[in-house]
């Protein structure tokens, strides 16, 4: 990753910092030593291949410091937003910035989501789940007019999807945003490593089919461009270390960037050695590599920032170019100064004398290290205007190079025509000096022409055609993504809403066993087919086993993918209530000392609290003392896995001291972010019992931390399994439900309703109240059934 970006049509080199390395236990590659190409990424695989596998879910666990900026806020790298620590986990998502998932940058798909790839740390990023939707399991590739997803107010979305524009590869890819290319292109080369007697065997365009090369020669070509043109960064290191700690194994290509060019690139007929890995290499700027100064016109200069950097240099560096037009300053570089973590830099004129193209060539040395760049630009008569960037459905950015020559208020006039009339709103002034405008409001699949004008010139028309929308399924549910059930018993069904955009042919849905499908409560099956116009279908899980189930829900449609939707099960015997008796006596009993209970059912921590014998028990021998402090706490000190549902306690004053009160606290999340269920109060010398609504889903832990008052006893502790979080709203929309089965539209209510059921002309087919379930006969087509305030659309085939 770096911190460089594009400005104008001035290409730039990045910059790296390979002098300060992660903290690789001493002899870490030691058994990787003295090999190279394919054998060299054997060695690797037996070093990071066994390592701990996190599970899914404590991949949250992992990014509190895996993926953790400095001021404290989430990285993300497929969009702008700094995620606070409170971030929304997905589920639900209809903008760029909504929520947090859990990207696998090398899809899930490709490996039939394995274990333990599926939580691999090291490949699975937290990601803007919108974006994440966009890229799909799609390839990671270069494409030069590729879409770019809409922001969201000041948030805005990071990387672009479309066909490829490296040579071997036509098919679509999504491409990263420049700044995190390197660190994609290292991850995919760790997992080249760490599972490379499997990976031969998955399924991608990337994929070799073997165990080495591993990639076909167009990805390589890619990942080694990124892996050179953006090195390893600080947030990487310290991502490494981060994640060294939970799966007590490392990403070799970010301790040692060099081992990519032993095993793929330039070096692969080489050993390599821990001690070569400090020979002195020149790193930027990448030989053969091209700047493209792009178009001026005669006498108005053009710029480009060089960046130079290389590791254990011996001798400064040197900078000359041949060729006319072209100049570069500094001539000379420090050595320290190139081997910094910040790298050095150059500037690159162009000064065309005439109209024309022009070429010439950059050649960067240090000692016996030599680097040569291509250089190129153009001149012309009129105002250069470039291709347009980001190309979508309803906007493109046209592009311009600023040669002077603008009105007082430093602008150019941007015109904008579509069938021979400029647009509303065009002709309109624009920045001059910032070469570029998104023009918004466009229709899909549409030519535009613009043209850039200066006080006394004017660019040659550029065409642009707006891409086809892009196509989408979303999965809503208005719940938290977990199902509960007893085994051989089918959970309650889960209605899923279906959002279907620009998508005209049948869609196809799966799911893994246990989990089960269906549109009308009646076929359940692990896989069905959708009609675009259908909004509707419910999943439910049936298993005889306990234990804990997840499935991702795939969506199908022609080229269309998307498995981002993710649903977690819980199969438990009944009665897998949550108890707390206080019984289990203690190491630190009759005292207030600060430590660790072991409890009937999990672990707790007291802060100035304790249990004493001698306390009067609500049904046994101990009960907890609150209130040394008006601050005392009980925290669960690990998660309940069934969640918590209705949660009751019994409370009483201590003796003849005062009343107390506190709160009843849960957290989601192990324990980093909390959230108050209700406030208790303690009024009575006499055992009374408290109950509090909690219901949160899947792993989740509770506290009792007092705010204000003196001592009170605390005991018998209970939590039913989570039952439903919906709000009141969101209750009375799931009182009623209606779908198609067998030609019939089916209605079951679960209280008298009133409902109405409407052809698309607002025709009114049928009204009724219903108790119960009804079936009304009608012949196929698309219908809105409507309760109250609520409808549901009704497809009958």
């Amino acid at each position: 990753m770096n911190n460089l970006r594009k400005l104008g049509a001035a290409a730039l080199l990045f910059a790296s910092g390979f002098a300060a390395q992660a903290a690789e236990p001493d002899g870490y590659y030691s058994s990787c030593e003295n090999k190279g190409g394919k054998d060299l990424l054997s060695a690797l695989c037996s070093k990071i291949g066994p390592h701990t596998t996190v599970s899914y879910d404590g991949l949250w666990n992992v990014y509190k410091t895996s993926d953790v900026r400095s001021d404290g806020t989430l990285w993300d790298m497929y969009s702008t937003k700094r995620w606070s620590t409170n971030f929304t986990k997905c589920g639900n998502y209809q903008s760029v910035g909504d929520c947090v998932n859990r990207e696998h940058s090398m899809p899930k798909s490709w490996f039939n989501e394995g274990s333990p790839m599926k939580s691999d740390a090291f490949h699975v990023y937290p990601t803007d789940g919108k974006v994440n939707g966009q890229r799909s399991n799609y390839p990671y590739g270069e494409c030069a007019n590729g879409t770019t997803l809409p922001g969201s107010g000041s948030v805005k979305a990071l990387g672009r999807l479309g066909a490829s524009t490296t040579p071997g590869y036509s098919g679509r890819v999504f491409e990263p945003d420049d700044e995190y290319k390197g660190d994609f292109a290292r991850t995919y080369f760790y997992m080249a490593a760490c599972y490379n007697t499997k990976i031969g065997g998955w399924t991608s365009d990337m994929f070799a089919g073997n165990s080495y090369p591993v990639y076909k020669q167009w990805a390589i070509d890619v990942l080694l461009k990124w892996h050179r043109q953006d090195p390893v960064s600080d947030k990487e290191r310290d991502r490494n270390d981060a994640v060294y700690k939970h799966q007590k194994n490392r990403n070799p290509f970010i301790d040692h960037p060099e081992m990519a060019e032993y095993i793929w690139g330039d070096r692969k007929t080489e050993r390599w050695t821990l001690a070569g890995s400090n020979d002195p290499v020149l790193t930027l700027p990448v030989s053969g590599s091209t700047v493209d100064l792009g178009t001026t016109v005669a006498g108005v200069a053009r710029t480009a920032a060089v960046k130079v950097a290389g590791s254990n240099l011996d001798s400064d560096v040197t900078l000359s170019v041949s060729g006319a037009g072209f100049t570069v300053s500094p001539a000379t570089i420090a050595k320290a100064t190139a081997g910094s973590a910040a790298g050095g830099s150059a500037t690159v004129t162009f000064t065309p004398a005439t109209e024309g193209s022009y070429t010439a060539v950059l050649t960067v040395a240090s000692g016996s290290l030599r680097s040569t760049v291509n250089l190129r630009g153009t001149a012309i008569s009129t105002l250069p205007a470039a291709q347009a960037s980001a190309v979508g459905a309803e906007s493109f950015t046209a592009k311009w190079s600023y040669i002077g020559d603008a009105d007082a208020s430093g602008c150019y006039t941007l015109d904008v025509k579509c069938g021979g009339s400029s647009i509303a709103g065009y002709p309109r002034s624009v920045n001059a000096a910032a070469e570029s405008f998104t023009v918004e409001g466009l229709i899909p699949e549409t030519q535009y022409i613009y043209t850039v004008s200066s006080m006394h010139l004017v660019s040659d028309p550029v065409t642009v055609t707006t891409t086809a929308p892009m196509p989408a399924v979303t999965f809503l549910y208005d719940d938290d993504p977990v199902l509960y059930a007893n085994p051989g018993e089918p959970s309650a069904a889960a209605e899923l809403l279906v959002e279907v955009e620009f998508i005209d042919v049948a869609i196809n849905v799966s799911v893994s066993a246990p989990f089960q499908i269906s549109t009308d409560k009646s076929s359940w099956s692990t896989a069905l087919t959708l009609d675009p116009e259908e909004d509707r279908m419910y999943l439910r899980v049936l298993s005889d086993n306990l234990g804990t189930y997840r499935t991702s829900i795939v969506a199908r449609a022609g080229d269309y993918f998307n498995d981002d939707a993710e649903f977690e099960a819980i199969v438990a015997a009944p009665g897998s209530n949550f108890l707390e008796d206080f019984e289990k006596v203690g190491s630190n009993d009759g005292t207030y000392n600060n430590h660790t209970y072991e409890g009937k059912t999990v672990n707790w921590d007291f802060t100035d609290a304790g249990k004493w014998a001698a306390d009067a028990a609500h049904g046994g021998t101990y009960a907890v003392r609150m209130g040394k402090t008006s601050t005392s706490c009980i925290a669960m000190a690990e998660d309940h896995p069934y969640g918590l549902g209705k949660v009751t306690m019994w409370v009483k004053r201590y003796n003849q001291d005062s009343e107390a009160q506190f709160e009843l606290e849960y957290s989601t999340d192990g324990g980093r972010t909390w959230a108050t269920a209700g406030t208790g109060r303690v009024t009575d010398t006499s055992y009374k019992q408290l109950t509090f609504t909690v219901n949160a889903a899947g792993n989740a832990r509770m506290r009792v931390r007092q705010t204000s008052g003196a001592r009170f006893n605390i005991d018998d502790i209970e939590a039913t399994t989570y039952a439903s979080g919906i709000d009141d709203a969101v209750a009375d929309y799931h009182t009623w439900d209606a779908y198609a089965r067998d030609g019939r539209i089916v209605v079951e209510t679960m209280q008298p309703a009133s409902v109405s059921i409407y052809a698309l002309d607002g025709t009114i087919l049928y009204r009724a109240e219903i108790a119960g379930t009804a079936e009304i006969e009608v012949a196929t087509g698309l219908y809105i059934v409507a309760v109250d305030d609520y409808a549901r659309r009704v497809l009958v085939k």
